[in-house]
């Protein structure tokens, strides 16, 4: 815009010095009674006047490109606000990630979870098992095979946990400890193959080995108080755990 008003300035001042030279001529020639003195020309008054227009031209052009009120190029949109004030780079503070929420922190007791069972060998070589990843499940599902008695702070405690999850946070610390047994539940069919690692299975299922619970005593070492229909009636005592379950045996017990 400078460079502009600075022209513009050139142009007015040729055409200030030019027009008063002219019109001191003009005067000398209207008062010499001889009319020797010469007149001012119409190309001087044409150059005269041309600088003139250009030079203002050049002003207004100047000043009409920086005035607020008048309306340039735009572009469709809408506005914004403005940004927040800038930081240097270094001075960002990390981004926090939220943890994923871990639904088996949620569990409470009497609630069921399906826990994966794996076949393993231990030191000697024989064959054994190991539990999977636990995970929550709906204690009417046949994978539902464990049940909650406690989840929280404090360490397992009592004798009928089987199975304990305690998952640690990343200094080492463990953030809860779940405590888990299996789920026995009365009218409910397993597969005893394995009596350590038995398996929930439909009623209808045949096999050697497939049972039906009829009853199930916690803090009880005896099977006095098991059902006896003439239907085959047995029971496990786990002394550990301080649990008996009763059965109702045969090939397809749940008929």
């Amino acid at each position: 815009m400078w460079v502009v008003v600075g022209m513009a300035v050139v142009l007015l001042s040729a055409a200030a010095a030019l027009g008063v030279k002219a019109i001191g001529q003009q005067n000398r020639a209207f008062a010499d009674p001889t009319g020797a003195a010469p007149r001012v020309g119409v190309r001087r008054q044409g150059v005269i006047s041309a600088l003139a227009v250009v030079g203002w031209i050049m002003v207004f052009a100047a000043l009409g490109s920086n005035l607020p009120f008048v309306h340039h190029d735009t572009i469709a949109g809408r506005a914004v606000a403005a940004p927040p004030e800038l930081v240097r780079a270094g001075d960002l503070a990390p981004t926090a990630v939220k943890p994923k929420a871990d639904p088996m922190a949620a569990l409470k007791p009497g609630d069921c979870a399906e826990v994966p069972i794996q076949s393993a060998r231990d030191a000697s070589g024989a064959p054994t098992w190991k539990a999977g990843t636990p995970e929550p499940s709906d204690c009417r599902s046949i994978d539902a095979n464990y049940r909650v008695l406690q989840n929280g702070p404090e360490p397992c405690a009592g004798p009928l946990y089987t199975l304990e999850s305690a998952p640690k946070d990343k200094t080492g610390k463990v953030r809860y400890h779940l405590c888990l047994t299996f789920d026995w539940r009365a009218g409910v069919c397993y597969d005893t193959t394995n009596m350590d690692v038995p398996s929930k299975v439909d009623c209808a299922t045949t096999g050697d080995h497939i049972v039906q619970a009829t009853a199930v005593f916690e803090n009880s070492t005896s099977g006095a108080g098991c059902p006896r229909d003439g239907r085959g009636a047995v029971w496990v005592v786990w002394s550990k755990l301080e649990l008996t379950v009763c059965f109702r045996g045969a090939d397809n017990p749940g008929k």
